[in-house]
């Protein structure tokens, strides 16, 4: 298990930091909160990333490569 563990943190580790973070957010906000509070903490999140590079060249290699294979500084 921990093996596994291992090798699932440290693939996360060269995701998209800041959509990684967001996602936990609102998670962990979703979780202590009603679901339109909870809608609108994912909302604000989704906004919030729009303009960053990790959009850009996740969306980029989207297109150009296919789902899953972009890579993250």
């Amino acid at each position: 298990v921990y093996e596994q563990a291992h090798a699932w943190a440290a693939r996360l580790a060269k995701g998209p930091a800041l959509a990684l973070r967001a996602a936990k957010e609102s998670i962990d906000a979703g979780l202590e909160t009603d679901i339109d509070t909870g809608l609108t903490v994912e909302r604000n999140w989704f906004a919030g990333l729009f303009a960053t590079e990790d959009r850009e060249r996740g969306m980029r290699s989207f297109v150009e490569e296919g789902p899953g294979k972009a890579k993250f500084l």
